[in-house]
């Protein structure tokens, strides 16, 4: 392959692996909220669940202890929603690396293949030179001798 068409992949693939590192950071910041609101969820329900112990001890109305325990019942099913969300989420990270990972060995891998092109010319250049530098001296050599 000529070597431009390699620099023009391998500019290509540098555009895709920066595409790719930008998708992963708004991946783990999609994480990062996720696990916040998460943690203010599980907050709030504590916080909902000492009230509701703190009133129990002074005594509450049955219908008033059923709408507490409803209420928090609903924030627990939206703190196990959450956790389902953060391991979708996390799926997403994991996925999103894993592009970047193979992204940056298919740059590496191109970049290695021109670099290794560019020492067989210059062995074949420098040979050609030494060939060229041999053949000068001997005719040197001979010409001093006639």
């Amino acid at each position: 392959m000529a070597r431009r068409a390699l620099y023009l992949m391998v500019e290509r693939l540098q555009e895709q692996e920066q595409a790719a590192v930008k998708d992963m950071a708004e991946a783990q910041q999609q994480l990062s909220e996720f696990e916040a609101q998460l943690a203010h969820l599980e907050q709030y329900r504590r916080s909902y669940l000492e009230q509701a112990l703190a009133k129990g001890v002074d005594g509450f109305y049955a219908d008033s202890f059923h709408q507490y325990q409803l209420f928090i019942q609903k924030l627990e099913q939206a703190s196990v929603q959450q956790g389902k969300s953060i391991e979708q989420v996390k799926k997403n990270v994991l996925l999103k690396r894993n592009q970047w990972l193979e992204l940056q060995a298919k740059r590496k891998a191109m970049e290695f293949l021109i670099e290794k092109q560019v020492k067989q010319q210059q062995q074949k250049q420098h040979r050609e030179e030494q060939k060229l530098l041999d053949e000068y001296a001997l005719y040197s050599h001979l010409r001093g001798q006639a």
